[in-house]
């Protein structure tokens, strides 16, 4: 009977590890540095520069938009739209890569607590 109270007991030991892991909160802060871990930290250092310089676009064509002669305006609201579309998509996939390092974390701190199960 002992043996199986020290097993139940390990167990439950390691399971309270292993929510205490699950547990720990991030901020986004944290998880969007966590792009910047890795072999594409280059690639979103670059993606968040397009992501100011489109920023600068949008307003840029919407005061343009506001502004100019009614002939203009479908110029600059096309223009002011595929800004809008390109910001988009590069913060989409900033957000994805983001959480793609923040899964691959978590895996492995899964791989861990599944390798001290097995000792």
């Amino acid at each position: 009977m002992s043996i199986d109270k020290d097993i139940k007991q390990q167990l439950e030991q390691q399971a309270a590890e292993l929510d205490k892991l699950m547990r720990e909160e991030q901020g986004l802060d944290k998880v969007l540095a966590s792009g910047f871990k890795g072999g594409l930290a280059g690639i979103m250092a670059v993606a968040y520069v397009l992501a100011l310089l489109l920023t600068v676009a949008i307003f840029y064509c919407g005061y343009q938009f506001l502004t100019v002669a009614a002939e203009q305006q479908l110029f600059w609201g096309v223009l002011l739209l595929l800004a809008f579309q390109a910001q988009v998509g590069t913060k989409l996939w900033i957000w994805l890569e983001s959480q793609r390092s923040s899964t691959l974390r978590e895996l492995k701190r899964l791989e861990l607590a599944v390798s001290r199960l097995g000792v």
